[in-house]
């Protein structure tokens, strides 16, 4: 099995040993992704999807995408939308997975917490990558997380969303990343754009946010009065 970088981080090779494991164990339910049924997945997919319900013709791209089933979600959802859906992953066997079930999209083997690549989308999503976080410490998930939602940030046209898990649980797992809201708030306000919103309104214990390009809020309000509530140069 070939790698994507055989200078992986020691968090991304934590990532892959874990979902390799899943792989290998639990192919052929929703857990092969460690998700615990299609309720929770469609759940956290309309969430994530709503992101792009206004918009009739798109392209959207998914990163961390396990082996694509937001891509049937999606079609399911919005059969009248014209959309083009295509994915990043590290682990192969995903990669190989998602390329024979859908062989009419493009998906990539990369890592997005390296670098930002070059192909740009009007909407990137990340669903339920960032959970897990197993032996990495605290601040190298953080790290980890934040280079993936920057990257991700770079390469949309209009918004970005994803999801962590609340920090206002009743239970407690210690591989599992709770989310620091403020940190992740400030993260998002000072690196990315003050244009977000914070769902966290349905029954799964955690929350989603959506991320706007300034251009494209700035497209929504064209009112002379509201101008001034903008940067003048592109972003």
């Amino acid at each position: 099995m070939s790698n994507v970088n055989d200078n992986r981080n020691p968090t991304r090779r934590i990532q892959e040993k874990y979902y390799r494991d899943l792989y290998n164990k639990k192919k052929g339910n929703t857990m092969i992704v460690s998700s615990e049924s299609w309720a929770h997945k469609n759940v956290r997919f309309k969430k994530i999807t709503n992101l792009m319900k206004n918009d009739d013709n798109f392209s959207v791209h998914d990163v961390g995408m396990g082996i694509a089933d937001m891509y049937q979600y999606m079609k399911n959802r919005f059969p009248n939308k014209s959309f083009t859906y295509s994915g990043t992953e590290i682990l192969e066997e995903y990669y190989e997975e998602a390329k024979n079930r859908f062989p009419e999209c493009n998906f990539f083997l990369r890592d997005i917490a390296e670098s930002a690549f070059e192909d740009h989308y009007d909407y990137l999503i990340m669903s339920g990558i960032f959970h897990q976080r197993r032996e990495s410490s605290i601040r190298e998930w953080e790290k980890f997380a934040q280079q993936i939602i920057s990257n991700s940030f770079k390469m949309c046209n209009k918004g970005i969303a994803f999801n962590f898990i609340s920090p206002f649980v009743d239970f407690y797992q210690t591989e599992v990343y709770y989310a620091n809201l403020p940190k992740i708030l400030n993260f998002i306000n000072d690196d990315l754009s003050r244009f977000f919103t914070v769902y966290h309104d349905y029954p799964l214990f955690e929350f989603t946010v959506h991320v706007y390009k300034e251009e494209y809020i700035k497209l929504k309000y064209q009112q002379p009065e509201l101008q001034k509530y903008f940067h003048d140069a592109n972003i």
